[in-house]
C-alpha cells in the first residue's frame, strides 16, 4: 500500500494534538440509509455499486449489510463467499471503466483528515485496481491510495492530503476495471468513517525560556479566521508587539520575569479559539565558587558553605552518595560521605540560561584499616598471604609496624599487598595512617600459622658448614615457633653429647665448644615435649 502520506498526518498530529481534538466527520456502517453519492465514467458503464447483504459485515462493527461492486464478468450477482461477483450486469467487452463511490466532507473546521474502512478485496486482471480519491470540487479526482487485495476483512486508515484541512472536499473509492475475458474482482466496504482534528488557535510552545534578551519572535498557528496577539502581564510596562495581526510576530523591551501573550483567532465558521504562551525572562546566574579542597578526616558530617547567587538558584549535587541537609541552601550540612575522595558540585542555574558550576574536592580520611580480616592458616604448603585495605591518598603517611613476627611486604602503599618470608606462630601487623590535619589512624591484622593436623618435621641428612650460605645449618623448619619447649641433641658415633638445646632458638652448625667437629657421621633425636611423648632421631653426615 502507498503510504506516503503517513508522514503528513504524523506531523500534523504532533504539532496540533495538544491544542486540538479528534472529530468524525461522517460515518457510515451502511446497515441504514446512506449518504454516499455515485458518479460513472462513462455514465453508460454497465456496472454501478450495491448496499447489499452479499459477503456479510466487516469487522468493526456488529451488522449484516455492506457496500459492494465488482466488473460483473458474465454472471453478476451478490456472492457470498469474497470471489463472487457483487455486481449487477456484466462488464462490458475491451472497455475501462471508473466507477466512484463518495462523500461530501465539511472540513471547514478541520485539519488532518483521514478516513478508516473495513473491506475484502478479490483483484484479477492487471488493469482493475481499487483507489482511494479525493477531490476538492467533486469533478477532478486525486489519487491518494491504491488498496492491496485483502481475502479477508481488513481495516485500513489512509491520510489525506493536506488540501484538505480547513475546506469542503469529497473523499471515496474509486473502482477501475476492463479485460471482459475474466470474471469478479470483487470488492466490499464496510464501517466507513471520516476524521480529523478540531482546528483552533495554537502556539506550539506553552512557555519559551529566555536568557538577558529584550527581544524575542513568536509564532503560532491560524487555519482560519482573523488572529489577534494580546499582552495579558508584562514584567516590564514598555513591552511591546511589532503586530497584533499576524501570526508571526515579536516581543520588544522584555523585562526580568514573565510576561504571558494570548493568541486569539475568530472565524464565522468555527468560532472563537484562544491559546496562551508564558514567556520567562531570565537574569544570566551568578558565577559559582567553592572551597578546591577539603579535608573531613573521621567526621560523620561535613559543614559546606558558599555565598548566596545574585541571579538564579544554587544547588549541590554529588554521585558518591552522599547527602545534603537542604540542597538549595549556600550553608548546608553533607552526611554519609564514603572513604577516599569525593566531589561535591555547586550549580548556579536560571531558566533558558547556562548553568554556572564549581566542584568542590572532600577526602575523608577517617576509617583507615584492614579490609581482610584476622586469619589463621596452615603452614605446610604456605607461600604467600594476600590483604587488603581502604585506599590512602598522596598526601597521607602510611607506616607499617610488625609488632610480632616479621614478613617481607612487597608494596608499602598499594591497596592490595603481599606478604612472604612468614614462619610459624602469630604475626602481628599495625596499618598506621598520618595526616599533617588529621589524627593518626591505626588498625591490626593477626595471620596465625599453625602446624597441619598432619605435620611432620623434616630433616636435613647433610650439613657442610663451610660458610658459602647453602646447607650450613642444621635446620629443622618452624620448629621452634611450633613447638618451643622442645629438646634436640647430636651425638657422635661413640655416643657422646656433642649439642644439645632447650627450644632450637640457634641451629647446630657442625661445632662443639666452638672448635669444628671432624667429618663423618652423627646422630640427633628431638623430643616435642609437647604431651605426645613422641620422640624423633636420625643421623646426619657432617662434611668440611
Amino acid at each position: 500500500m502507498n503510504m506516503k502520506k503517513v508522514y503528513t498526518l504524523l506531523m500534523a498530529v504532533l504539532s496540533f494534538n495538544a491544542f486540538s481534538q479528534t472529530t468524525t466527520l461522517y460515518s457510515d456502517d451502511f446497515e441504514g440509509a446512506s449518504s454516499f453519492q455515485f458518479q460513472y465514467y462513462p455514465v453508460s458503464s454497465a456496472n454501478t455499486w450495491k448496499i447489499e447483504s452479499c459477503a456479510g459485515n466487516g469487522i468493526t462493527n456488529t451488522g449484516s449489510k455492506a457496500l459492494y461492486t465488482s466488473k460483473g464478468g458474465i454472471n453478476p450477482g451478490c456472492g457470498v463467499n469474497g470471489t463472487e461477483q457483487y455486481a449487477n450486469a456484466p462488464a462490458l467487452p475491451s472497455s475501462t471503466e471508473r466507477i466512484i463511490a463518495l462523500m461530501s466532507i465539511d472540513g471547514r473546521c478541520t485539519n488532518s483528515h483521514s478516513i478508516t474502512f473495513d473491506y475484502k478485496l478479490d483483484l484479477t486482471g492487471a488493469n482493475n485496481l481499487v483507489e482511494v480519491v479525493y477531490s476538492l470540487n467533486g469533478s477532478f479526482w486525486y489519487v491518494q491510495d491504491t488498496i492491496d487485495n485483502s481475502t479477508n476483512w481488513k481495516s485500513l486508515t489512509v491520510a489525506l492530503n493536506a488540501a484538505t484541512d480547513n475546506n469542503n472536499f469529497f473523499v471515496g473509492f474509486r473502482y477501475v476495471y476492463s479485460d471482459a475475458t475474466e470474471n469478479g474482482s470483487p470488492l466490499a466496504v464496510d464501517n466507513f468513517s471520516v476524521n480529523g482534528l478540531t482546528s483552533t488557535a495554537f502556539i506550539a510552545q506553552d512557555s519559551l525560556q529566555l536568557c538577558g534578551q529584550t527581544t524575542v519572535a513568536i509564532n503560532a498557528g491560524i487555519f482560519a479566521g482573523t488572529g489577534t496577539w494580546s499582552i495579558l502581564s508584562s514584567a516590564s510596562p514598555s513591552t511591546s508587539l511589532t503586530q497584533t495581526n499576524s501570526n508571526n510576530t515579536a516581543l520588544n523591551n522584555l523585562g526580568f520575569g514573565t510576561t504571558v501573550l494570548e493568541w486569539e483567532v475568530v472565524s464565522a465558521n468555527c468560532g472563537t479559539t484562544s491559546d496562551t504562551i508564558y514567556i520567562i525572562n531570565s537574569a544570566a546566574p551568578s558565577n559559582a565558587n567553592v572551597q578546591d579542597t577539603v579535608y573531613a578526616c573521621a567526621v560523620n558530617q561535613l559543614n559546606i558553605a558558599t555565598s548566596v547567587p545574585i541571579a538564579g538558584t544554587g544547588m549541590w549535587s554529588t554521585s558518591s552518595g552522599a547527602t545534603f541537609a537542604d540542597a538549595n541552601s549556600p550553608v548546608t550540612t553533607v552526611s554519609n560521605l564514603p572513604e577516599g575522595w569525593s566531589q561535591i558540585i555547586w550549580t548556579i542555574s536560571s531558566p533558558g540560561c547556562a548553568s554556572k558550576a564549581d566542584t568542590m574536592a572532600v577526602f575523608k580520611t577517617g576509617g583507615q584499616q584492614f579490609l581482610t580480616n584476622d586469619t589463621t592458616l596452615c603452614i605446610e604448603g604456605f607461600e604467600k598471604f594476600v590483604f587488603t585495605k581502604t585506599p590512602t591518598d598522596s598526601l597521607q603517611t602510611v607506616n607499617w609496624v610488625f609488632a610480632t613476627g616479621n614478613a617481607l611486604m612487597n608494596e608499602i602503599t598499594a591497596d592490595s599487598i603481599e606478604l612472604t618470608g612468614m614462619v610459624a606462630g602469630t604475626t602481628t601487623l599495625i596499618y598506621e595512617v598520618e595526616h599533617n590535619l588529621c589524627p593518626k589512624e591505626t588498625d591490626t591484622l593477626k595471620i596465625v600459622l599453625t602446624p597441619c593436623e598432619d605435620f611432620e618435621p623434616v630433616f636435613p641428612t647433610v650439613i657442610t658448614p663451610n660458610g658459602d650460605g647453602k646447607n650450613d645449618l642444621f635446620v629443622i623448619q618452624n620448629l621452634e615457633n611450633i613447638y618451643p619447649n622442645c629438646q634436640v641433641t647430636i651425638f657422635n658415633r661413640y655416643g657422646k653429647v656433642v649439642f644439645e638445646s632447650t627450644g632450637y632458638q640457634t641451629p647446630w652448625n657442625g661445632t662443639f665448644k666452638g672448635e669444628k667437629l671432624p667429618m663423618g657421621a652423627y646422630f640427633f633425636k628431638l623430643e616435642l615435649n609437647d604431651g605426645s611423648n613422641k620422640v624423633y632421631s636420625g643421623s646426619i653426615s657432617l662434611i668440611h
